[in-house]
């Protein structure tokens, strides 16, 4: 059965500048690679989180010092890995900017504030 949403049974042909194909100019993107890229950034920055919380805790931050400490960190790694793209975001990715700079913050923030309560609790309460 066909998919009418796919609009496949149209017979239209392709717009002048296309492909042989009907891919009207849009480039290949592999989503096993992109799935891949981005379970290594969710890795990459997690482990961030974790260990931002601990110099956060060791260092003795407190209130909105340690939350601009983890916004600053979370910064710093977003953008050592677009460098490591060579700021060629769209190659890699289809998220826009802000979305690439802001992702994973929640999960991330909520490891940070579990090693960042720790570590200050171990290094000034014990």
């Amino acid at each position: 059965m066909i998919d009418p949403m796919a609009d496949l049974d149209s017979g239209s042909a392709p717009t002048p500048g296309a492909d042989s194909t009907g891919g009207e100019g849009k480039d290949v993107f592999d989503m096993q690679a992109a799935n891949l890229n981005m379970k290594k950034m969710d890795t990459v920055r997690s482990f961030m989180g974790i260990v931002s919380g601990c110099v956060a805790g060791v260092l003795g931050l407190t209130g909105l010092s340690g939350l601009v400490c983890f916004l600053i960190l979370h910064l710093t790694v977003s953008f050592a890995i677009l460098a490591k793209m060579k700021f060629h975001l769209h190659t890699y990715s289809r998220q826009p900017m802000i979305a690439f700079l802001s992702a994973d913050l929640q999960k991330c923030a909520l490891s940070f504030m579990l090693f960042w309560t720790l570590f200050y609790g171990i290094v000034y309460l014990f």
